[in-house]
């Protein structure tokens, strides 16, 4: 049976398209699960039955027009309910809580890429998490053209799996650009705020892996110590 750490650590994936998030909250997952270690995974925007409703809208709705504002707005929507359902709960019962994409999300994407002034960000920010912040950030980083190639070989792989295979959702969808901006504010954000650790995602998912879990058994050794934690 999985007990609580009694920590409550929050640790939350972020970083540019197809940067390989999800995979390496997949495997972080096992781990702690091989110690027992009581923990949550979870998504922005998602997480709770109003935040995935939200979500479709967002993501999923490309035809629907949405500026940076009306973005940041819905965004946050679901961030309170996630926070206030899922992470905040969570948190005080001890567990450990990784999270693909936070706060930093939307002052980089909404903030930074939409062009909303950062002072609206925060005030909007601050209103839905209730000043909550991750214990730390992980932001995998990746080329602009490598993870252009990844989705690209993703989605040729849904397509062999699939008779209909969903098309790229609003964010996928933006131009090089776009991108370009999104990977020069996190790397400009990581270099002034400690929260912040950057992982080079270029290499294989066991080296990344490896990297992910030096940093996490540096800052935390309890819970991110131990013989599960090393190959």
């Amino acid at each position: 049976m999985s007990e609580g750490t009694g920590l409550g650590r929050f640790v939350v994936f972020e970083g540019p398209e197809g940067a390989g998030k999800s995979l390496q909250i997949e495997r972080l997952s096992c781990r702690l699960s091989e110690r027992g270690v009581a923990h949550v995974t979870t998504r922005e925007p998602g997480g709770t039955a109003a935040a995935e409703a939200i979500r479709e809208v967002i993501l999923e709705r490309p035809e629907l027009r949405l500026d940076g504002i009306a973005e940041l707005l819905l965004f946050s929507a679901a961030r309170r309910a996630h926070v206030e359902e899922i992470i905040r709960p969570a948190l005080e019962r001890g567990d450990v809580v990784l999270c693909d994409r936070f706060e930093l999300s939307t002052r980089v994407y909404q903030g930074w890429a939409r062009r909303v002034p950062a002072e609206t960000v925060g005030r909007v920010t601050r209103a839905a998490t209730g000043g909550l912040l991750p214990d730390l950030y992980l932001v995998i980083d990746v080329r602009v053209s490598v993870g252009l190639d990844r989705q690209w070989q993703n989605q040729e792989k849904t397509d062999q799996l699939a008779f209909f295979a969903p098309p790229p959702d609003r964010i996928e969808s933006e131009a090089r650009s776009f991108r370009e901006r999104v990977r020069e504010r996190y790397l400009e954000l990581a270099a002034t705020d400690d929260r912040i650790e950057v992982v080079d995602g270029a290499g294989a998912p066991d080296e990344v892996e490896r990297a992910i879990l030096a940093l996490l058994e540096e800052r935390f050794p309890n819970p991110f110590r131990g013989p599960s934690f090393r190959r």
